[in-house]
């Protein structure tokens, strides 16, 4: 009978559903995008920071300059600090070795790439290394080049290829590929690792790093060493990697909750709509409802039978939310990787970035998602399917 009476008003449950949908679709979406944003930042902080610490320029400038500013800038500084740095933090009690890094923004055969210049050696003992998927790091000063596996399969490149790597899409010096490694991070495969020498002559940085990257010589004196540094070496700042991960931690947290309550209030909107029409069919269905319970119908099957409309009206809501967020959801990426690709946002963004929008769409947000539309159909439908239970059937007769 509930569905019955569904189906005689089509265009009405078409429109009191849809404000389900709409709110269900957008609290998948929405999460999705922060599950995988939240993913993907904590593969990204472990990949740009794999050591225990991180030693960055403590100094904040009011502008950037630079190719690489924009890039060091995510680490929480625009400037480089003098190579001889690392040897005064190999010098500190409890500090197993230090390794120095310059991050910066170069070309690949006219593509822009993350650059980062490495001594092999100590990067290898401090970080463990990349995870390469065929060949090894640079072995020498020189023109030798890893690259990730995603810049390897957009360019069609392999070991023993040949590349052009400079400053801008016009000039540099002739690099043969000698590794190419994987990150699980699209960003970050991206990028070429190439020796600090060659990366401070690409920059013009020459003596200069822009990361240094520390071990302890235990785990757990971490934080000791991390304050020896800060307290030694002035104008540097010392990151620690699990706290800066508890802080993304914490951020997509914050994101997660904003974009629920977001969410919840387009369900509220939809709740509205349910109320209305349950109220509507509630006033037209007199008649019907009188005439059910002078038959012998109780309160009971009366109140079961509008919040079993209620009920279908937030199933169906919430499927087809489910349905049109998860297409949404899944098409992101095509649409995200297609707009950098266009140059919608700048050639940089289309060189780095394309594609990195990577939403996570599990079988708990859509069990959530789906549970959300049912709940808010059947709370709307809570007060008009108790006035139709608490109708009297006299009533009935000035309807008939």
């Amino acid at each position: 009978m509930a569905f019955r009476s569904l189906r005689r008003r089509r265009s009405r449950t078409i429109l009191t559903v849809s404000g389900i949908v709409v709110g269900v679709a957008l609290i998948l979406v929405l999460l999705s995008l922060t599950a995988g944003t939240s993913t993907q930042t904590n593969a990204l902080v472990r990949n740009i920071l794999p050591a225990q610490i991180t030693v960055i320029n403590s100094t904040t400038p009011t502008s950037a300059s630079g190719s690489g500013a924009g890039f060091r800038a995510l680490l929480g500084s625009t400037y480089t600090m003098n190579q001889s740095i690392v040897s005064r933090i190999d010098g500190i009690p409890g500090i197993y070795e230090a390794t120095p890094q310059l991050s910066s923004v170069a070309y690949l055969n006219g593509v822009n790439v993350l650059l980062f210049g490495i001594d092999p050696g100590t990067y290898v003992n401090v970080t463990g290394g990349l995870e390469m998927a065929t060949g090894s790091l640079p072995s020498s000063s020189g023109y030798q080049a890893a690259i990730g596996q995603a810049l390897a399969q957009a360019l069609r490149l392999s070991v023993g290829s040949a590349v052009t790597i400079g400053p801008n899409s016009t000039g540099g010096n002739t690099y043969t590929i000698v590794g190419i490694f994987t990150s699980g991070t699209r960003i970050l495969e991206r990028s070429a690792y190439v020796y600090l020498s060659n990366a401070q002559a690409i920059t013009g940085e020459q003596g200069r790093v822009s990361e240094i990257y520390v071990k302890s010589t235990s785990p757990t004196n971490a934080n000791q060493s991390q304050a020896a540094i800060i307290a030694t070496i002035p104008g540097v700042t010392a990151v620690s990697t699990a706290s800066l991960t508890a802080r993304v931690s914490s951020l997509t947290g914050t994101l997660t909750s904003f974009f629920t309550v977001i969410g919840l209030v387009a369900l509220l909107a939809g709740a509205f709509g349910v109320v209305n029409t349950m109220m509507i069919s509630v006033g037209e269905r007199t008649r019907e409802i009188g005439t059910l319970k002078a038959i012998g119908a109780s309160s009971g099957q009366i109140l079961r039978m509008f919040m079993s409309e209620a009920l279908l009206l937030g199933l169906i809501g919430g499927l087809a939310g489910i349905i049109i967020g998860g297409m949404v959801a899944l098409g992101l990426p095509f649409l995200s990787a297609s707009a950098t690709r266009g140059g919608l946002f700048g050639r940089g963004a289309a060189g780095l970035f394309g594609g990195a929008l990577s939403p996570s769409v599990t079988p708990t947000l859509v069990m959530l998602s789906l549970g959300l539309g049912v709940l808010v159909g059947l709370l709307a439908g809570m007060y008009p399917a108790w006035r139709a239970s608490r109708l009297d059937p006299v009533e009935a007769l000035r309807h008939v």
